[in-house]
């Protein structure tokens, strides 16, 4: 099961197990799954958490105080996984897919956690203020640009470097003379940066149904996965069809 899974992530599993152990349940819960996701990668958590949000043993303690805990259990058992959070762990598996990965790391699992929204772990990391798809367009953006990064013929790093020196300059006189706002323009951003790891033909397709109101526009990613699903892909066109005949 765990064959694609990366070293940090396995050992997310393994402390997983641990935690479980020390809560005294016969079985691993998603929350156990987000304790050792904490414990293990500091540097997952330090990019998506603020620092105090992040402290092990505060959710450790939120965690008991909505689940009894009950006396441990040696730590040689070996614990299956509940329901939750094996579901969990496909949701991991799929976000990895989605996002064009053949490997599942820490990241995945988080965003499985945050899929899993009946879990204690979905509702800690949204008190947080982690949101799915937030998370999902954040790294959708450093995948491609690690992408664009690795296809930059070697004498392209200078162009790209003034690039960013007058974008980041006429961003700022363009809020400063009252044209956007940093948060409009951080949107637009994160919109375009998301769409361009897919093809020219697709973004055109998507602002074309966005601009007759057919597609929210913050959505645009989400849909971009969920119409590689077959089932998906034919009720959005039922979708498209009977708002096109009611017009």
């Amino acid at each position: 099961m765990f064959e694609r899974y990366t070293e940090k992530a396995r050992r997310v599993i393994f402390f997983s197990r641990y935690e479980a152990s020390q809560f005294g349940w016969s079985q691993i819960e998603a929350e156990h799954i987000l304790l050792g996701l904490i414990r293990e990668d500091k540097n997952l958590t330090a990019r998506f958490f603020r620092r105090s949000h992040a402290n092990v043993e505060l959710i450790r303690k939120e965690i008991e105080n909505r689940r009894v805990r009950r006396d441990r259990i040696s730590t040689e058992i070996d614990l299956p996984l509940s329901e939750g959070a094996k579901r969990a762990l496909s949701f991991a598996a799929e976000e990895s897919e989605l996002l064009g990965n053949r490997h599942i790391g820490t990241e995945h699992l988080l965003l499985g956690l945050l899929r899993e929204e009946d879990s204690i772990a979905a509702e800690i990391l949204n008190e947080r203020g982690l949101r799915l798809s937030d998370i999902r367009q954040d790294l959708a953006r450093q995948a491609h640009a690690e992408t664009v990064t690795q296809n930059l013929p070697l004498d392209a790093s200078g162009v790209a470097d003034r690039d960013d020196r007058w974008v980041e300059e006429l961003s700022g006189a363009c809020i400063d003379a009252g044209l956007f706002t940093q948060e409009e323009l951080l949107a637009e951003f994160t919109h375009v940066a998301a769409l361009r790891q897919f093809s020219a033909d697709t973004e055109a397709l998507l602002r074309a149904l966005a601009a007759k109101g057919l597609v929210d526009p913050q959505q645009m990613l989400k849909l971009t996965f969920d119409l590689r699903d077959e089932k998906k892909l034919a009720e959005f066109i039922e979708k498209l069809r009977t708002e096109g005949s009611g017009e």
